[in-house]
């Protein structure tokens, strides 16, 4: 004998934690593609394949972070890039590059140091030598 709701009993000593923080909605209560017909299913698939497609895209044309370092007012990354071949659609790797991230003003900008040994020296003498001190 309870007085509670929804068939949950209150014990002495007991407590119930429960978490319910998965936010997105399943994909049965987006769509039932079992009342669906063939039109429906080529629309759906279509919309999968050009999805499908555009993550495809992302990939070939990145950055790929391989050491990060904090210097002056800002960032030293070590950028490898990969480029997608316009005479053969291959995949390029270039790199890696090294790239000062900073804030100038309340804009990011971005300061390309190239290839080297000792990043840090490079950024200070490209910084001094355009007047940034």
């Amino acid at each position: 004998m309870y007085s509670g709701t929804n068939g949950v009993a209150p014990r002495r000593g007991c407590c119930y934690n429960m978490c319910m923080h998965n936010n997105r909605p399943s994909l049965h209560s987006i769509i039932d593609i079992t009342e669906m017909d063939e039109w429906e299913l080529d629309r759906l698939q279509d919309a999968i394949d050009r999805r499908r497609g555009s993550l495809k895209n992302n990939k070939e044309q990145q950055s790929t972070v391989l050491e990060r370092r904090e210097h002056r007012n800002g960032l030293l990354q070590l950028e490898g890039r990969t480029y997608k071949r316009k005479k053969d659609g291959k995949l390029t790797e270039r790199g890696p590059y090294w790239y000062f991230h900073y804030r100038e003003g309340g804009k990011q900008c971005t300061l390309y140091v190239g290839k080297t040994d000792n990043p840090e020296a490079k950024v200070n003498e490209i910084m001094e030598g355009e007047g940034y001190a």
